[in-house]
């Protein structure tokens, strides 16, 4: 997720002096999978809320992996700025 960031951020012509990545996962045993991953990422910046949905909504478009892990499973995140 942290190198999803590092490539959609300059096509956004935006900056960031830091970034939280907090994943949780739930699975399930029989058969063993995952069924569900939970993000939130926090993240230092002065950029405003618009640009923030922005950036999760290009996060979920280009990153390879969740974009992967969304085919096989739920993926719901929530973006917000660290206080």
């Amino acid at each position: 997720m942290i190198k999803g960031i590092e490539v959609v951020m300059p096509f956004l012509a935006s900056t960031l002096d830091g970034v939280d990545v907090i994943l949780h996962a739930a699975r399930q045993d029989e058969p063993p999978r995952i069924v569900s991953v939970d993000d939130e990422l926090e993240v230092d910046t002065d950029e405003t809320d618009q640009r923030l949905e922005l950036l999760q909504k290009n996060l979920r478009k280009c990153g390879t992996i969740l974009r992967n892990v969304a085919l096989a499973a739920r993926l719901d995140g929530v973006i917000r700025r660290k206080s």
